[in-house]
């Protein structure tokens, strides 16, 4: 599904701060969307900037709002945008698009925790006994117990297991991306292993294939730059152009590293 089709930059030359100074040296007039478009990049290069730039100037949700500056939103003015067709009478897009940043994840990830620990904290103090059975017995089946405080009972319903910010992480997108909307991801791939990054770059694909989203995500993560059909925006070329992510240096860093190891 397309919704977005494409974003144009403003050629404003007279500018010489942030975010001009950064997106000026790429040289794109334009950006040409896919159902699944990436801006890779080293650090620095510009393609969270840009992720931010489009969704303000779209107006889709984000809880974080990133890096800003005097000149951001004059630039943000500047550009245009084309989307494919009105979603309906009321907005250009989907309501429930989204922009999900690295740092929301992480937000997300604390505030799991924080009530993992309120939890904790009122059992502890409410029956220490029911506290040491639940939280530190050694016995993997210790099943449900039995509380004649009602609070008690239904926060450990509550209660979410004490997993790795990789599984919290992971879990965050599966419950945040809805299908039939436009999904901005920055850099997805942080707190995730190489199993998690696989999975994602997964679950990104068949969400476009089936459930009508379209995505546009900042990342160097091999696995994500490998999806399938995806178009690949190289920011750190100039001008910058699309290539095919075995053409990215990154790639071919990785390929070396590993051309002379055997696997065992």
């Amino acid at each position: 599904m397309l919704y977005l089709d494409r974003f144009i930059l403003t050629t404003n030359a007279s500018r010489m701060s942030y975010p001009y100074n950064i997106l000026r040296p790429k040289k794109l007039q334009y950006i040409d969307f896919s159902p699944i478009t990436i801006f890779y990049g080293s650090n620095g290069c510009g393609k969270s900037t840009l992720l931010n730039i489009i969704a303000r100037k779209l107006g889709v949700e984000m809880l974080d709002r990133g890096n800003d500056s005097e000149a951001l939103q004059p630039y943000i003015n500047e550009c245009k945008y084309k989307v494919t067709a009105p979603f309906n009478q009321h907005c250009d897009l989907p309501e429930e698009s989204r922009f999900i940043r690295s740092e929301e994840v992480m937000h997300g990830i604390i505030k799991v925790r924080q009530h993992n620990e309120r939890i904790k904290q009122h059992i502890r103090n409410a029956n220490p006994e029911l506290f040491d059975r639940f939280f530190n017995s050694k016995d993997d089946n210790v099943g449900y117990v039995w509380s004649a405080d009602r609070w008690i009972y239904h926060a450990l319903e509550k209660y979410k297991d004490a997993r790795s910010n990789g599984e919290l992480a992971f879990d965050y997108f599966q419950d945040n991306i809805v299908p039939e909307t436009l999904v901005l991801l920055d850099e997805p791939e942080n707190s995730l292993s190489p199993k998690f990054q696989k999975e994602l770059a997964k679950m990104i694909l068949d969400y476009a294939r089936f459930f009508n989203c379209q995505f546009i995500i900042a990342t160097h993560s091999p696995f994500l730059l490998a999806i399938q059909g995806a178009k690949i925006y190289d920011l750190d070329s100039t001008p910058s152009e699309v290539r095919d992510w075995t053409e990215l240096d990154n790639i071919k860093l990785y390929a070396e590293l590993f051309k002379n190891i055997e696997i065992k």
